[in-house]
């Protein structure tokens, strides 16, 4: 009995302090965060003014003539604009590049408005006007695969072409087509509530002094500055999975299921990289992203070598298939 009463003794010292490990990381964390907003305050981009709340974006390539390439994120990504700098660089070689960060993403504002696929669509098409383009190219990674879909059904006459990076596409999602156990929505929830706790907790902080790269997620290759590397380390842990974005992936299923019988309209070109890595792991992965072509003439779908972040593996050869593709329309 004594024995037991010890090691029950020990087991709640260790809870204990476990638990107070815990609170001081959050504090710590919560104090940081504090700290970290003057940091990033307008480290980059221009606001657009949306519904009375501010959206981010960065131009480049702003001395080229003709319609720009609109880029689009993926799902959560902490700052876009950082995230898709080696890829815009690129383009804008040739090309006037229009980088947006999306309500609850990078330095845009947060917002209490639903994340359903119609109003993140309308704020980023305001957003888009607003900056006075009327013609454009859509190019998006992941989600903004569906979110252009969708947009082509809306405002087609403004569409020049819509070029997918590994995009979202409808049926995906479905039993027949996901090839895990568990649905792609709770997938991702799972993942981002995981990420959320080892965040608020400090955790991703600690591991991330001196050394963003531990806790960035970026292209290994391009040389950012330091100034950069630490807004991008403060992004992604303080504004990764923040409440807009977790809405957003809430209404995942939802917004699949809008665009589940949708195509790009015959009149739009298409280009769509998409990953080989994800074909091994879907096997319906290429053929899901042939399907949403209406005119198969005017779409063309590359496979590349690579994971879902092609613009970090294969930038060269997206920038190269792209500008050919452009100029021979």
């Amino acid at each position: 009995m004594k024995r037991k009463k010890k090691i029950w003794i020990i087991i709640k010292w260790i809870i204990g302090i476990t638990i107070i490990f815990i609170l001081l990381g959050i504090i710590w964390n919560t104090i940081c965060k504090k700290i970290d907003e003057y940091k990033i305050k307008d480290a980059y981009g221009n606001s657009v003014q949306i519904d009375g709340k501010s959206m981010v974006v960065e131009i480049a390539g702003a001395e080229h003539d003709g319609p720009p390439i609109i880029l689009l994120p993926g799902l959560g990504e902490p700052s876009p604009i950082l995230e898709f700098k080696p890829l815009a660089s690129e383009l804008a070689k040739k090309y006037k590049v229009i980088t947006i960060e999306p309500f609850g993403y990078g330095l845009s504002d947060g917002t209490k408005r639903d994340r359903t696929i119609e109003n993140i669509v309308e704020e980023l098409h305001e957003c888009v006007k607003n900056l006075g383009e009327e013609e454009y190219y859509l190019m998006g990674h992941s989600i903004s695969g569906i979110y252009s879909l969708y947009w082509s059904q809306i405002y087609p006459n403004e569409i020049k072409g819509i070029i997918g990076i590994d995009p979202s596409v409808p049926k995906m999602t479905s039993k027949e087509n996901n090839p895990f156990p568990v649905s792609v929505q709770l997938l991702n929830q799972i993942s981002a509530y995981t990420q959320k706790i080892v965040n608020i907790t400090g955790i991703t902080r600690l591991l991330s002094i001196n050394n963003p790269k531990k806790v960035v997620y970026a292209d290994p290759q391009y040389l950012y500055s330091e100034k950069e590397w630490e807004v991008f380390r403060i992004l992604t842990l303080d504004k990764g999975y923040n409440a807009t974005v977790m809405t957003e992936m809430k209404n995942l299923e939802k917004n699949m299921d809008v665009v589940e019988d949708m195509k790009i309209p015959r009149e739009i070109p298409i280009l769509e990289f998409v990953s080989k890595e994800n074909c091994k792991t879907m096997p319906q992965w290429e053929q899901l992203h042939r399907d949403i072509i209406a005119d198969k003439e005017n779409g063309k779908v590359i496979l590349l070598e690579g994971s879902h972040y092609l613009h970090f593996e294969q930038k060269k050869a997206i920038v190269e298939r792209t500008t050919q593709w452009i100029d021979n329309r």
